[in-house]
């Protein structure tokens, strides 16, 4: 049994650790220049203060599959069930991975995961931080290895079964996924305000 106490340790530092650093690399972006927050790369692309409105969407559904795994997990297990889910355990595999990498594959936003813009960048940020403390609570709500029990079905990017940890770790690449874009817009941002600076020397 001390070896899953062991995993089950392991998992959740991990994860604490990147929810940590995710979040805190989501945040830098609403103190960026508003100029750079609502410009366009292009005609049919998202600013930055769609894509951190975006995030805080596909965060909301995602806690709610969450929250429903959590609590079914908690509800099932037992020492015996924990250390047989943790016998083998790997939190990610390649195609996880892929959900962190910007333009990996492709995939049709939700309609109900589409930014309307109505929202201001404050209360995206406000409800960014909720979702933070959220999932830092089921790290303590599935402390002993709980959340490898119950797996629900994740059709993106034909990832299938996931259990409640890989689903924490989805979100968490999720918004990596859309860190990397941002830093696209930005670098972008940059290089057609330094060519138009040019233009008038």
């Amino acid at each position: 049994m001390s070896g899953s106490v062991g995993k089950a340790e392991q998992i959740i530092a991990e994860l604490r650790e990147i929810i940590t650093s995710v979040f805190s690399g989501i945040d830098t972006w609403f103190a960026k220049d508003a100029r750079l927050r609502a410009f366009r790369p292009a005609r049919d692309e998202w600013t930055v203060d769609r894509i951190l409105e975006h995030v805080s969407l596909a965060n909301h559904y995602l806690l709610i599959l969450i929250d429903r795994g959590a609590r079914k997990a908690v509800k099932k297990a037992d020492a015996k069930k924990i250390e047989q889910a943790l016998e083998d355990y790997e939190l990610s595999n390649p195609l996880l991975e892929d959900i962190g990498i910007n333009n990996s594959f492709e995939w049709k936003c939700p309609r109900h995961m589409v930014p309307a813009g109505s929202r201001s960048s404050e209360e995206i940020r406000e409800e960014l931080t909720a979702q933070k403390k959220k999932l830092l609570d089921y790290l303590i709500m599935l402390r002993n290895g709980e959340g490898a029990l119950c797996k629900t079905t994740m059709s993106v990017h034909s990832l299938g079964k996931l259990d409640v940890y890989q689903y924490i770790y989805f979100l968490l690449k999720h918004m990596k996924r859309h860190i990397q874009q941002m830093e696209g817009i930005e670098k972008e941002y940059c290089s057609r305000r330094d060519a138009e600076a040019q233009r008038k020397i």
